[in-house]
């Protein structure tokens, strides 16, 4: 190992080290220890196509300008650029570190060290397009660079392709970036161990791939399953899941939902490493593939830099009947002639499908299409063609690394005549046969195409073969030469020992029968009744038993003094028709609580001018439930979170009282619409003070989801519901409000009109369960701790004097410090530096407090309103509708605003005071907490013997009576708009 050390640090990062290190950090590591391996075709092709680029590039460039304007093959030096030439070629800079060879420079206009002109960087690129590591490259250039002409570059020019153009590219004039990766090139190359293994998409090309993969298989490494991204791999790490075995093991079987997401495409890469441990053929889902007579495997050969296709494979399979075709393109001239020749082929097959792997055929139907002038075939065959891959991503899980088609096609048994045979080597082959025009080279090729059109079609044939014969169950799949397990997700049953509520499900009927006879309530009152007399005699008491009638505690009679028909005042009362309702009140005291039954005698009336007959109004619409019973009702659904079913039994049970849950519901309705306008004076006295706390939550409702909305200060609190987390209504709300908004870090708040005090635990937190997964990340330690160490000083200043902007002026000067500090900070750590970002973006808020008198500098209020919210929702999550959830906030609110201002939810309810300021300064004592009758609210059915359940008009108002006088009041009158 101390050998590797000194030759490591021995070497110079030069192009290529750098090349191979922002393509991967392992094969930088490789390239600085100069370790040997066997580069690809693949690689040779793109430096031929470099030195190609870099010779025409070079010409073209000699040919506009004298050669004394273009100095070569020189050692890059601030005197030489002062000469202002206008390109510099092949130069080159070198340090104790770096042996750097630039490509060229261009002269630009610009102010720098060098005079009233400046440098940037080109590039010669082999490859067709432009990617991110060009770019990174000419960024690196652009850091060196700066040190000799003292800025960096704000553009680069990359010359690529087979046209030699040249494309200008803007770079990025913050260099931090850059100078984090040359540190960490350079930690790599003293490190004594290499750095972790990541299998990705560059190592088909890699000159160290078969080195690589080798070593992956080995270590079990997770980066083998392709599709995974560096980040998941990294959150995988902190779990302690580093090999596909490990990952396999985490795969859980979820339940089905009610509502699944027919058109999801989940890859799942634990149950793809369990299929790789179990070795069998895993189907998640239920696949469904098209049918027709005609089965049409399609194949394409191209290259992807020139978006050119330049062989078509076909194989028909008619009933049983295959056949076999191919169309060659010499040239980009004829590749419109391959797809005529293709409609031709097809054309005496009427019903067919189009089979084919991936998405290139597809993009090229499209943009043929868009060339084409007769586009009603090529639209016959995009809309009957299908993309095998789109099947296995969502539903089979083959025990392969990838969903490759040589790595699925060698699972099931195909063959490639050559061995380094894959989609990169085509393209090799074919830009040597437009060179050379080998017959051999084409012959391969098209041999190449046939055996893919081959594979797709035995992964076809497989595919249907699991879904015709194991649609329902896991069994063999009995192909050709092998026998391959296959196995249902759904057969699996969920991982977990916990015994589920709810019916379960039985093989054998009988056993389902058994279990049927083994419930409770069934033996109770089918086998135990029988042969237990004592039970046999409660049971028949308790069916036999006749209702008892309430006793009557008190008797009121009502009487009318004018006609409801023509307002006269002559009536008479008829005696002899006597009407009676009860109505049912508790009376709450200081002592207990009592049943109150309260008899309503009336009689017909008969007006003498119109001579019509009529009941009084206050008798018809009387309410059968009064204020106190309500109150207690609510009061105990609210306050102690007791269900309207609990509440029932606890009616029944303690005072006789028979009041369903349906009426419960009702008197919900009721008491949400009484107290509104309570609800809407709590909503502007929030909106008119100088601090507001706000939070948000979700809500399950029975249809969809939503969204409940906090808004408190030091005394009040309301709750709103929105269908969506959408923040657009906010803007109405704090249009007019000049306080400081409290608030966490969700970004809708961020847009709000008003100076805004962020809130520090969330940071806190969020800060602590990243250092928890992160527990060595050294720099990010740094920052949290300087953090933690500036807060809790501020913190230790407001315990002891209090949210006083006089004593918390002094600690200004230390804040703007540290995010000085932060500022200036360069980070490695992509967490760290987020977090600094992070900081930055809310510098102006995280410390708003210390600029305000009676400011915190937490989200106390509302996390504390959102608890008591939280409560409710554990147990009604996904019950409630709309309505009944506004009802709910409306009397919540009220509820929090009681205990926020130190007062009894209960003894305001049951004062009928609907203003909590004025029930507070006239005492609690002082109150009468009496009880009348209640009228019948409007829109709810009637209990009238002779109407029962008849619907009362809904165009008029809900209406009480007052125990001081008959005036009536309409709370509702506002409707149900908020002030804003």
């Amino acid at each position: 190992m101390a050998e590797v050390d000194s030759q490591s640090a021995a070497t110079k990062i030069n192009r290529d080290i750098l090349e191979s290190y922002l393509h991967c950090r392992y094969k930088g590591y490789l390239n600085l220890t100069k370790q040997q391996g066997a580069k690809s075709d693949y690689e040779t092709l793109l430096t031929e196509f470099r030195v190609e680029v870099k010779l025409k590039a070079t010409n073209k460039i000699l040919a506009q300008y004298p050669e004394h304007d273009v100095p070569q093959d020189i050692s890059l030096t601030a005197s030489l650029l002062k000469r202002g030439p206008l390109y510099v070629l092949n130069a080159i800079i070198e340090d104790d570190l770096m042996s750097l060879r630039f490509d060229g420079l261009k002269r630009m206009s610009g102010a720098s060290k060098l005079g009233d002109f400046h440098y940037i960087p080109m590039l010669f690129h082999g490859g067709g397009q432009v990617g991110k590591q060009q770019k990174l490259l000419l960024e690196l250039y652009s850091l060196y660079l700066s040190k000799i002409q003292g800025r960096p570059s704000d553009s680069g020019i990359i010359w690529h392709g087979r046209e030699y153009k040249a494309t200008k590219v803007r770079l990025n004039p913050n260099l931090s970036k850059i100078e984090l990766l040359l540190q960490d090139l350079m930690e790599i190359g003293r490190s004594k161990s290499p750095p972790r293994l990541i299998v990705g998409d560059h190592c088909q090309t890699c000159e160290y791939h078969q080195r690589c993969h080798t070593q992956a298989v080995e270590e079990d490494n997770i980066s083998l399953l392709k599709g995974i991204g560096v980040k998941e791999i990294k959150r995988l790490n902190r779990k302690g899941i580093f090999t596909v075995t490990q990952l396999s093991c985490t795969f859980l079987p979820r339940k089905k939902r009610k509502r699944a997401n027919r058109y999801r495409t989940t890859r799942y890469f634990a149950l793809q490493a369990m299929a790789i441990r179990d070795g069998k053929i895993y189907v998640f889902g239920t696949p469904h593939l098209p049918v027709a007579p005609t089965r049409i495997y399609v194949d394409l050969e191209g290259d992807p830099d020139r978006a050119f296709v330049y062989l078509l494979g076909v194989i028909i399979d008619d009933g049983g009947i295959e056949k076999q075709y191919h169309f060659w393109a010499n040239n980009e001239c004829e590749e419109r002639l391959i797809l005529q020749q293709f409609m031709q082929l097809i054309t005496p097959y009427p019903q067919f499908n189009v089979f084919y792997y991936g998405s290139y055929e597809a993009s090229f139907f499209r943009r043929m299409r868009k060339q084409s002038t007769h586009k009603t075939p090529v639209d016959k065959i995009i809309s009957n063609s299908f993309n095998i891959l789109s099947v296995l991503y969502s539903h089979i899980y083959f025990p392969t690394y990838t969903n490759g088609l040589k790595d699925i096609g060698t699972y099931l048994g195909c063959n490639w005549s050559e061995q380094d045979a894959t989609g990169i080597q085509s393209v090799v082959w074919r830009r040597r046969w437009e060179l050379t025009c080998d017959e051999v080279l084409k012959h391969k090729l098209i041999t190449y195409n046939l055996e893919d059109i081959q594979a797709l079609k035995k992964i076809t044939e497989t595919i249907y073969h699991i879904v015709t014969t194991g649609e329902s169950k896991s069994g063999t799949l009995q192909l050709v030469h092998r026998k391959f397990e296959v196995a249902r997700v759904e057969n699996l049953g969920p991982q977990s020992s916990r015994r589920e509520y709810g019916k379960a499900t039985f093989v054998l009927h009988d056993f389902e029968q058994i279990n049927k006879c083994a419930y409770f309530n069934y033996q109770r009152e089918k086998v135990f009744l029988r042969t237990h007399k004592p039970l046999r005699r409660n049971w028949a008491n308790k069916i036999r038993r006749p209702p008892k009638k309430d006793r009557v505690n008190k008797r009121i009679e009502i009487k009318c003094r004018k006609c409801p028909y023509c307002k006269g005042t002559a009536l008479i009362r008829c005696h002899d028709e006597v009407h009676t309702k009860l109505a049912y009140d508790l009376k709450i005291s200081d002592s207990g609580i009592r049943r109150e039954v309260i008899e309503c005698a009336t009689t017909r009336h008969r007006c003498l001018k119109c001579s019509r007959a009529f009941l009084p109004r206050k008798y018809k619409r009387r309410d059968k439930h009064c204020h106190a019973l309500k109150s207690w009702a609510i009061y105990q659904h609210v306050v102690h979170r007791t269900s309207f079913e609990q509440i029932e039994e606890m009616f029944r049970e303690c005072f006789s009282l028979y009041v369903h849950s349906s009426e419960l519901h009702m008197i919900k309705r009721l008491m949400a619409k009484r107290y509104w306008s309570t609800y809407r004076r709590i909503v502007r006295k929030i909106l008119c003070g100088d601090l507001i706390h706000i939070d948000e939550t979700q809500i399950n409702l029975q249809r969809g989801k939503g969204y409940v909305w906090i808004l408190a200060n030091w005394e009040e609190v309301v709750y709103l519901y929105r269908p969506t987390r959408e923040g657009d209504f906010l803007q109405k709300i704090f249009k007019e409000f000049k306080g400081v908004l409290i608030s966490d870090f969700y970004s809708a708040y961020d847009s709000l009109p008003c100076e805004q005090q962020k809130c520090l635990v969330h940071l806190i937190r969020d800060l602590n369960h990243d250092l928890q997964h992160n527990p060595y990340d050294e720099e990010f330690k740094s920052l949290a701790g300087e953090f933690g160490r500036l807060l809790r000083v501020i913190v230790s200043t407001i315990d002891k004097y209090g949210l006083k902007r006089r004593h918390l002026n002094k600690h200004i000067a230390d804040v703007d410090r540290f995010f000085h500090v932060v500022e200036c900070q360069q980070y490695r750590s992509e967490l760290a530096e987020s977090y600094q970002k992070r900081l930055l973006k809310h510098r102006k808020s995280l410390f708003a407090f210390l600029r305000h008198d009676g400011i915190p500098w937490n989200n106390n209020s509302a996390e504390h309103a959102v608890h008591r919210f939280a409560y409710y929702r554990a147990i009604s999550n996904g019950k409630m509708t709309e309505s009944g959830l506004d009802d709910y906030l409306i009397l919540l609110s009220i509820y929090q605003t009681c205990r926020f201002k130190g007062i009894s939810f209960l003894k305001f309810l049951l004062s009928r005071e609907q203003d909590i300021d004025r029930f507070i300064e006239q005492g609690v004592d002082k109150r009468k907490l009496s009880s009348c009758l209640e009228l019948y609210p409007v829109g709810f059915t009637s209990n009238h013997p002779k109407r029962r359940g008849a619907p009362i008009n809904r165009n008029l108002r809900f209406m009480d009576i007052r125990p001081s006088n008959d005036s009536l009041v309409n709370p509702t009158a506002e409707g149900y708009e908020l002030p804003f």
